[in-house]
């Protein structure tokens, strides 16, 4: 994690932090967000930043309601990856929401391993209708999900 900075971004690094995610997207690695989710969510995540200013990582963590929230569009550039950059961001992100004093944070995800080195745990999807509500409807995967639900209490 040498020389790589995890901060809070502006809305400057909101192009870096789009062109990010859907690249990681575009492989099915994760789900895109347009750059309006980005740019709305601004104040939700945290970057990654190498010694240039160049985004290399992002993560987000949103409450979704007093007694849960989740961590999303967690993604490192593929030269950054097994460097503890990603686990340092979701790290931050955890504690985020034990600064919110969130009892319970989720994440959907296809990185099973990477969120079980830090805690988490298989969980089962249905126990969190109100992310359903308000982002899966829209999701295209809605009717065919095929990321496994992880959790960790705090």
């Amino acid at each position: 994690m040498e020389g790589i900075a995890i901060l809070r971004p502006t809305v400057r690094h909101a192009e870096a932090v789009f062109q990010l995610i859907n690249s990681m997207a575009s492989r099915g690695l994760m789900l895109p967000r347009s750059k309006y989710q980005i740019v709305t969510s601004i104040a939700n995540l945290l970057v990654g930043v190498d010694p240039e200013g160049k985004v290399v990582a992002c993560g987000g963590f949103f409450p979704l309601w007093v007694d849960i929230g989740e961590i999303r569009s967690v993604a490192v550039e593929d030269a950054y990856q097994g460097k503890g950059i990603g686990a340092e961001l979701v790290r931050g992100l955890i504690e985020e929401g034990r600064r919110l004093q969130v009892p319970e944070i989720f994440a959907l995800t296809y990185q099973t391993r990477f969120f079980a080195r830090l805690g988490f745990s298989v969980t089962d999807k249905d126990r969190f209708p109100r992310k359903v509500w308000r982002e899966c409807l829209e999701c295209p995967k809605l009717e065919a999900c095929d990321e496994t639900a992880m959790h960790i209490l705090l």
